[in-house]
């Protein structure tokens, strides 16, 4: 990979600079000046919130290096191009010009891939140049294989790890976990826990490709964790607890992610999915029932409050040179919302500003009962979606 001469000259002299203010820096955007970054998860959406942020608040950043794969037919180049072409970077845009994005260097590799998928002279070029690394690319399907979401989760954060190691200059490392790490626990303070299942045990029952272990140990699994996911964030954080000893290291863990509170902008989100999605359908009125229990806590945070946690840690971790790895929970708990509380508010925008397609008028009702549950969803869900069907075969439409 090439890049400017003057670029790299400014990165080679960068380590002096760093090393001195270090012991000088009082504010977070000091912290964050003539350092080189590598991002992982630049395309999802923390990882944008994260980019977008350091892009506007941190202007004198040297460079950020991101890690990308090609995918469903898309160079890495063309990836990056769409990355930079997303809207959360308008404003960016609109104040710096298309300049800013000389600072950004799209790096091919791959978190499921043996040393990152990183040819020799991109490797070589990072453990010279790079100071902070950001891993928060990660798998978050809930019904992912447990040997595709250990090989991404846990062993894509361990061959990460292995660059840290590697890296001459390096000021900080920030892995970004959940808080459903360790769900099974009544209460989940800011350490790491450990599970009966250590990660070289199951990385290697994984690795002998035995079905009958692996049948064992994944029903082993879900008696205690809900899902693969938050089993291999769990054993991801013990990986970094462990390994993590020569480098100031955090790991933040963030709750449900939702839309932005105020940056880049109030209610910024970059796919319609989880909450979002339940909001976008009460809306159009194709949801009327859940199950759920009314005054039961839904922990969800602003993904800028995330982006601004992340950014912290790292500066707080390296201004006090850290010897052990910090956890840092990115919660709502000290302001929490109900399942009622959170109806309500989608009740109402929904009439305040309502969509153009809707089914039907917006209305939605929380029950906690499965029986009760099951015989509503028949008569407000099966029943109109069938009737609906019938309507558009009639009309020589296509049925939803």
């Amino acid at each position: 990979m090439e890049f400017e001469k003057g670029r790299t000259c400014a990165m080679d002299k960068t380590n002096t600079e760093i090393n001195k203010k270090l012991n000088q820096t009082n504010s977070i955007e000091e912290f964050y000046a003539s350092t080189v970054i590598l991002l992982t998860g630049a395309t999802g959406f923390v990882g944008k919130a994260l980019l977008e942020k350091l892009m506007r608040v941190c202007p004198r950043i040297v460079a950020i290096f991101i890690l990308l794969r090609s995918k469903k037919n898309q160079t890495v180049e063309q990836r990056f191009k769409q990355l930079t072409d997303d809207p959360v970077f308008e404003f960016i845009k609109a104040k710096h010009g298309s300049s800013i994005f000389n600072k950004l260097h799209p790096v091919q590799g791959d978190a499921n891939l043996p040393d990152l998928g990183l040819s020799l002279e991109d490797r070589i070029m990072l453990t010279e140049k790079v100071n902070i690394v950001f891993h928060v690319a990660a798998t978050v399907s809930f019904n992912q294989s447990l040997a595709d979401a250990v090989n991404t989760n846990a062993k894509g954060t361990s061959r990460v790890i292995d660059l840290c190691k590697e890296l001459k200059n390096i000021i900080c490392f920030i892995h970004v976990s959940t808080a459903y790490s360790n769900a099974h626990l009544p209460e989940i303070e800011e350490k790491v826990y450990t599970t009966s299942w250590k990660p070289s045990t199951v990385i290697d029952i994984l690795d002998k490709q035995d079905k009958n272990s692996i049948a064992l140990l994944e029903e082993s699994i879900l008696k205690i964790h809900p899902n693969t996911y938050t089993f291999t964030k769990n054993l991801a954080e013990q990986i970094v607890f462990n390994d993590c000893k020569s480098f100031p290291t955090a790991i933040v863990r963030p709750s449900i992610i939702g839309a932005s509170l105020e940056e880049p902008c109030p209610g910024w989100v970059d796919n319609i999915q989880g909450l979002t999605n339940l909001g976008l359908q009460i809306a159009k009125g194709n949801v009327n029932v859940i199950i759920a229990k009314k005054d039961a806590r839904l922990d969800l945070i602003p993904v800028d409050y995330v982006a601004d946690t992340i950014l912290c840690a790292a500066w707080h971790i390296a201004i006090h040179r850290d010897s052990e790895v910090k956890v840092y929970n990115c919660t709502s708990n000290a302001d929490p919302i109900s399942w009622d509380h959170l109806n309500n508010i989608f009740l109402e925008c929904s009439v305040e500003t309502p969509c153009n397609d809707i089914t039907w008028y917006p209305y939605c009702k929380l029950v906690e009962s499965k029986f009760v549950y099951s015989i509503l969803n028949i008569f407000l869900h099966v029943l109109p979606a069938l009737v609906m069907d019938i309507v558009l075969k009639l009309r020589g439409k296509k049925p939803v």
